[in-house]
């Protein structure tokens, strides 16, 4: 009898578990992504706080994108799940700087600064960048220096 009870509850924990999946991941979203990491220097410096977005030779249906932290490192995600997809794609680099600008009194609105990209032009495009990237079944960690810091002007 105690057999029969340990059954019903192992039977009972499996259900639970298939049950718990999460319901929110696309059902198309590859299920064979692979850890990615990729470094970011400006001038041989970490550069924080940029937007890396990896746009693949063939057509993929999500955006796989990381922000850089302190020492540069974006843990590329792909539609908000951890990896990237297989494949090789183009590195897109983009860092967006407001300068200027003014808080304003007694939860008033301030003025407003001017954006600055500080990426060069070349980086910011897919068609235009240089920096590629193939993303296999295991691990990646990838550096890429972006070159001089620039003031774009955001128009």
């Amino acid at each position: 009898m105690k057999r029969f009870g340990f059954i019903i509850l192992c039977l009972a924990l499996a259900t639970l578990a298939v049950g718990c999946k999460d319901k929110s991941r696309p059902a198309d979203l590859p299920e064979d992504m692979s850890p990615c990491k990729i470094t970011i220097t400006q001038e041989g410096t970490p550069l924080a706080g940029a937007t890396v977005e990896l746009v693949y030779d063939t057509k993929m249906k999500y955006k796989t994108s990381g922000t850089t932290n302190e020492s540069g490192v974006a843990t590329m995600m792909t539609y908000s799940y951890p990896g990237a997809q297989q494949g090789t794609a183009k590195v897109v680099v983009t860092k967006l700087v407001t300068e200027g600008g003014s808080e304003g009194e007694d939860g008033e609105a301030g003025e407003l600064g001017s954006d600055f990209q500080v990426v060069d032009a070349k980086y910011r495009k897919a068609d235009t960048t240089d920096l590629t990237i193939t993303i296999g079944q295991e691990n990646v960690e990838q550096t890429f220096e972006v070159g001089a810091a620039v003031h774009d002007p955001v128009k």
